[in-house]
């Protein structure tokens, strides 16, 4: 018998099959690409956290005045080193972990106090509180992505 509907039928089986794995491949790799967009920014909340912890335990500047951001002393000294909270300012670093290489940059200004309105906002001039934004950039590697944390300190007097 000379009919072909056997082998269309096993050529159309084939196109579905090839059609559901293709689908199937695309959604694998669409899960994996988001698990490691997750994985590299969860690296770059840890780096930012990291800096934020060490240095919320770091004292003011003995002399607190606008002026001294202009002219940081400790720019260029290792983060361990760094003696109080406004010597962050202007730190910028590399670190290279297994996912890639992350670039850091810290910068501490004078905000507004709790009471003003809008509170925690830029105030050029001596204030009693100040923010340290750093901000993490993922590897350069992949689409690289920015972390922002952002953390106030506030100074009192007794």
């Amino acid at each position: 018998m000379n009919d072909f509907t056997d082998l269309f039928y096993t050529l159309f089986s084939i196109v579905i099959f090839s059609f559901l794995l293709l689908q199937a491949n695309s959604l694998i790799l669409r899960n994996e690409s988001a698990v490691l967009e997750h994985e590299f920014e969860k690296m770059g909340i840890a780096q930012a956290q990291s800096i934020i912890e060490e240095a919320k335990a770091k004292p003011f500047d003995s002399n607190n005045t606008v002026d001294e951001f202009s002219i940081n002393p400790w720019n260029g000294t290792p983060r361990r080193q760094i003696p109080t909270f406004d010597g962050y300012d202007g730190y910028e670093e590399t670190v290279q972990t297994d996912h890639g290489s992350y670039d850091i940059i810290v910068t501490v200004t004078f905000v507004t106090d709790e009471n003003s309105s809008p509170p925690f906002e830029f105030s050029g001039v001596n204030t009693a509180s100040k923010r340290m934004t750093v901000q993490v950039t993922g590897p350069t590697e992949m689409d690289p992505r920015t972390v922002t944390l952002s953390y106030i300190k506030s100074y009192f007097q007794n």
